[in-house]
């Protein structure tokens, strides 16, 4: 209720600008959901441009129009929650918003766009523009963008064995060690498949054009 009565009060004066400096740091996760629904309905039902700072990417990307994430004092880069997360302007904005898997790979053939993570072959065509073979590079993906096993549609894979599984309810994480990277994949719960056991060999799969090359 504290925050309600503070923000009632900030929008009285019907402000041009409305600053709110972390308003729900302090509150359980529930309700924080709850609120930052709730200002946001506010926000757009009177526009008012506000300003809302938080270290919780899930608020952030959930109640923005546009995201700064800051670094040293600099906007890192500057756009929408959906070019925040996906196509993300450095390294470390890369790893600041949401979980993201690194993977180091050497440039094989840079005119082909073939990358050698961990004796295997990936296809980066058309994203090695500046790159020339025997390069080391950092490359991504989001666990999402992971399957287990081969699928339709995923033109890339990599071998390794099951090091960690985690149960979070409707989602089972899984970390599967490939080389000297550990990869994380979310797989839905599905209550007739039993998840993955640990020490299991396993193969994941992604479409290369999911992967992000980091700078």
């Amino acid at each position: 209720q504290q925050q309600r009565i503070a923000l009632a009060r900030a929008i009285a004066p019907k402000p041009k600008l409305l600053l709110l400096d972390e308003p729900l740091s302090a509150l359980d996760a529930k309700v924080r959901v709850s609120l930052r629904e709730e200002i946001r309905s506010i926000q757009k039902k009177l526009g008012i441009t506000t300003i809302f700072v938080t270290h919780d990417q899930e608020e952030a990307l959930s109640i923005s129009d546009r995201i700064a994430v800051m670094y040293g004092g600099k906007a890192e880069q500057v756009g929408t929650p959906f070019e925040i997360y996906n196509r993300p302007a450095t390294k470390f904005v890369a790893n600041f918003v949401g979980t993201l898997n690194v993977l180091e790979g050497t440039v094989t053939d840079a005119a082909a766009g073939t990358v050698r993570v961990n004796s295997e072959q990936v296809s980066l065509k058309g994203k090695l523009n500046g790159s020339k073979s025997g390069d080391t590079l950092s490359l991504a993906l989001r666990p999402e963008a992971i399957s287990l096993g081969r699928q339709p549609g995923r033109d890339s894979s990599l071998s390794g064995e099951i090091s960690e599984v985690h149960f979070l309810g409707s989602v089972i994480r899984v970390r599967v060690g490939i080389g000297g990277n550990t990869v994380s994949l979310d797989t839905f719960n599905s209550p007739a498949t039993p998840p993955p056991a640990v020490g299991e060999k396993a193969e994941i799969s992604f479409s290369s054009s999911d992967m992000l090359l980091l700078h």
